[in-house]
């Protein structure tokens, strides 16, 4: 009996001291900021006691030695801990980001090195535009545009220097988008309209597009909406450098751009073979720009910045005149009012269609050395090989899909660590605008290199100054999961091939 009263009595002083020292503690963040009370914080004499019942005197009327008080202050002490405790796993899980970015990883280390070192040293020349970039929100998510990650930094350079014209200024020759036809869909098409940009900054000839064309029945639904006819026309040809014809335009003045190898693309097309238009808009597709990857990376992320510069938030019209939707709303219906400060990851399932797209994977595989079928299947493991390290177990994970196959997504959900944390976007909140937004601006995103779509994805991602998106995985000789080759990768011609 002896002993058992010393333990407890014990174990009422050591409750007593801890309790102590919490009440006594100086609260590291200021949760509900009060200018009148920040001489005091500064002096050292504010505490979370003093906290806690200037509160319960002010909104509840109860005061020390009121019957209700020790309760109250209890359940408030809990609350506030509570808030600590999320604030705290917060900042470990973004210092931990922080440090394990693997932008400019390839197998070849010595490229890497080299890409490295010439990317410090060329930012460097260009520190003084820095001040000259207007930051970037979207869905009231920063970004990380006009901060040194900004991988558009070098094309921002070039713009503020002493020649800001745009491709063909001096010349009638024009590259000329057309007709509702084009090859493939969202994924591929934002690949053609983001390559026909290139092709004309790369030979210096004015890129036209009709009003009625396929690039802007793709791009209005998500981007650039028309609020303000107007102004819209001189906004959209400022932002990307391009001239907009409409039906009545003539081109008689123009040096039109010529493929002659047109007929060759379209061989077992069938009618689609015949049609001008659907063969510019495959040639788009293929083409591989010489520009130093260095270049190409800075002017394509210029681009995908005015793109989400002007998203879509549910104002204006297509040009068809269809009312568009929010860009922001697969965020706001998976997570609400927490929107704006949720850490989150997003997977990209995409089956490829069976067997065409384990062909590709293989052919991707063979360039980047990642696993062939891994970024397909999405097993449980291979997830948490990239979540686990980073800490994102503990946070929300959001899984976007083609549906083709439900097994993938029954295993998710039934995986013990994965499923928990599982958020599927309701079905009126699905679409492709609102996905692409919900990946581009998630903490981490999974996703699938054989896919334009995951493609397009992790290069914006790239052009809004984040890291972590996961397409290149494969295992080592101890069936480890390791990345080998980094973020850039999705912007390399020797990886990527046409799809870059």
């Amino acid at each position: 009996m002896q002993r058992r009263a010393q333990k407890a009595v014990t174990a009422v002083a050591v409750v007593f001291l801890v309790v102590n020292a919490f009440l006594s503690f100086r609260w590291p963040e200021d949760l509900s900021y009060d200018p009148t009370e920040v001489s005091r914080r500064l002096a050292g004499t504010y505490t979370i006691r003093d906290r806690i019942i200037n509160s319960l005197r002010e909104r509840r009327g109860v005061k020390p030695g009121d019957q209700d008080f020790q309760r109250l202050f209890l359940a408030r002490l809990s609350e506030f801990q509570e808030k600590s405790d999320v604030q705290v796993s917060r900042r470990v899980t973004l210092r931990t980001l922080e440090k394990a970015k693997q932008i400019w990883m390839r197998p070849n280390k010595e490229l890497q090195n080299e890409l490295q070192e010439t990317r410090k040293l060329q930012v460097s020349n260009y520190e003084g535009v820095l001040n000259k970039i207007e930051p970037l929100s979207v869905c009231g998510r920063p970004t990380n545009v006009g901060t040194r990650s900004d991988l558009a930094l070098l094309e921002h350079g070039q713009v503020a220097g002493v020649d800001n014209s745009c491709p063909g200024a001096n010349s009638n020759k024009m590259l000329l988008i057309q007709g509702r036809v084009s090859y493939g869909r969202t994924g591929n098409n934002m690949i053609e309209f983001l390559h026909a940009l290139q092709y004309a900054h790369d030979n210096d000839v004015t890129l036209g597009i009709t009003h009625d064309s396929w690039v802007f029945n793709m791009l209005l639904g998500m981007f650039m909406s028309i609020q303000d006819t107007s102004e819209w026309q001189h906004q959209f040809e400022k932002a990307f450098c391009v001239k907009i014809f409409y039906n009545d335009s003539k081109f008689d003045d123009w040096d039109i751009v010529q493929w002659d190898d047109l007929a060759v693309l379209g061989e077992g097309r069938g009618l689609l073979g015949l049609d001008q238009n659907y063969l510019t808009s495959k040639k788009m597709f293929l083409y591989i720009s010489q520009s130093p990857l260095l270049d190409y990376i800075a002017h394509q992320s210029k681009n995908l910045q005015s793109l989400f510069r002007y998203h879509n938030t549910g104002k204006g019209t297509t040009n068809r005149g269809v009312p568009v939707r929010n860009m922001c709303s697969g965020i706001d219906a998976v997570f609400g009012a927490d929107n704006k400060e949720v850490i989150y990851s997003t997977i990209h399932q995409r089956s490829m269609e069976g067997q065409a797209g384990i062909t590709l994977m293989q052919r991707m595989s063979k360039a980047s050395g990642c696993h062939p079928t891994a970024a397909i299947s999405m097993e449980p493991e291979y997830v948490k090989s990239i979540l686990r390290p980073l800490g994102m177990l503990n946070h929300p994970i959001v899984l976007i899909t083609d549906g083709q196959d439900f097994n993938i997504i029954r295993r998710l959900i039934n995986d013990p660590e994965i499923g928990p944390k599982l958020r599927l976007v309701p079905e009126g909140a699905s679409w492709v605008g609102g996905d692409i937004t919900l990946a581009v601006m998630s903490n981490v995103f999974i996703g699938n290199p054989a896919s334009t779509f995951s493609g397009f994805i992790a290069k914006s991602r790239l052009a809004l100054g984040f890291g972590h998106s996961y397409l290149f995985r494969a295992q080592n000789e101890k069936g480890e999961w390791h990345t080998v080759c980094g973020d850039t990768c999705v912007f390399d011609k020797k990886v990527m091939g046409s799809i870059s």
